[in-house]
């Protein structure tokens, strides 16, 4: 049936509506533009009727769409069939958003997603988020936070707007092991067009965590280049990440934004258990085992234990990255329990043979 109807088509046989693009006309059956096109069909909808009782065909000329687009579309429509290309794909994807016409926008996305490399990621992600198609957004996001050390060597990134910069690069989940290269990205990135975008100097450098850089080179590097010298706000940041590598005990009070560290870092808050106690029969030892819980990825990690085994309902208190244990109540010698079960064994055996008496067997 699509195969007769695109021959009509082409034959401009049965079909009712006439679209004007660029001089250049398209004749097609309403219906089946319609039962593809949200857009088309509300428009067709609210076009006057007055033609189609005459026998005219209905005509609609645009000027928001141009006739190579609307050739490739319509063809899709009737055959199912589409070429496309890295040429054409975004120009097909913001026709198709446009114009509502679904499983359209599914074939392009399909397609970008295939095509994404670091020169082209931004660049998608701003169309997506434009267009708010959402899967291709969510696509190329995930895959350009992923790659950031490549993406950051591009051209690209230095030709991007404020705004999706200072997302991009603020991100937790920016896939980077040293923090100094979201700095050297922000500072390219301002001195591009220095001139328009140094007053936005201080904004930028706030999304750069600056207290997860090396000393060194904060003080060698950061500290003695021009754009942070000239910038009051920009000086109070950089002596913010001095504070915090000076005062290590006092970096609870000093949490923002830029302490927390970026998800790549492998540095994350866990959830700590110290020490408890193991049943065996009807008696019960306590143990001094240390576990940690890290909730992004649910896995249990060992500590170094306890250095006591002898102290049980002892009080755990955590300031920034230290834990504290204080108070404790005394287990009783373990030679007092060694004598009771020895006694118990003696009236159960005429001939009693203790055994040996080490920590390990009378655990």
């Amino acid at each position: 049936m699509l195969k007769e109807l695109n021959q009509q088509r082409r034959a401009k046989e049965f079909t009712d509506l006439k679209i004007i693009v660029e001089g250049k006309e398209f004749e097609v059956h309403q219906n089946v533009l319609a039962s593809c096109s949200l857009y088309f069909k509300d428009l067709i909808k609210r076009s006057p009727r007055d033609s189609s009782r005459s026998g005219e065909k209905l005509e609609l000329a645009m000027s928001n769409l141009t006739a190579d687009v609307l050739e490739l579309l319509l063809e899709f429509v009737y055959t199912g069939s589409l070429i496309i290309d890295s040429a054409n794909a975004k120009t097909l994807l913001e026709a198709a958003s446009k114009f509502q016409f679904h499983t359209f926008c599914k074939v392009c996305v399909s397609f970008l997603e295939k095509q994404l490399t670091a020169s082209n990621c931004l660049g998608i992600l701003a169309m997506a988020e434009a267009m708010q198609c959402t899967e291709l957004y969510n696509m190329a996001k995930a895959y350009a936070l992923q790659i950031f050390p490549e993406v950051a060597n591009q051209e690209e990134i230095l030709n991007i707007s404020k705004d999706d910069f200072i997302s991009y690069m603020s991100n937790d989940s920016l896939n980077t092991k040293a923090e100094e290269l979201v700095y050297e990205t922000v500072i390219k990135w301002i001195k591009k067009d220095a001139a328009i975008r140094a007053q936005y100097a201080a904004e930028l450098l706030a999304v750069v965590r600056l207290p997860f850089i090396h000393p060194s080179y904060l003080l060698n590097v950061v500290d003695n280049e021009e754009l942070i010298k000239s910038s009051e706000a920009c000086r109070d940041l950089v002596n913010e990440a001095k504070r915090y590598h000076m005062l290590p005990h006092a970096r609870q009070e000093m949490q923002t934004p830029r302490t927390r560290p970026r998800l790549s870092a492998g540095v994350a808050e866990v959830i700590v258990l110290v020490g408890g106690r193991q049943m065996i029969g009807m008696n019960q030892r306590a143990l001094t085992a240390v576990t940690c819980l890290n909730p992004q990825n649910n896995k249990w990690y060992p500590l170094a234990s306890l250095p006591f085994y002898d102290r049980e309902f002892f009080s755990v208190v955590s300031a920034g990255d230290n834990i504290y244990l204080s108070g404790k109540r005394q287990i009783p010698q373990e030679q007092n329990h060694r004598r009771v079960w020895i006694q118990k064994d003696r009236e159960r055996s005429p001939n009693p043979t203790p055994p040996a008496m080490d920590r390990d067997t009378f655990h």
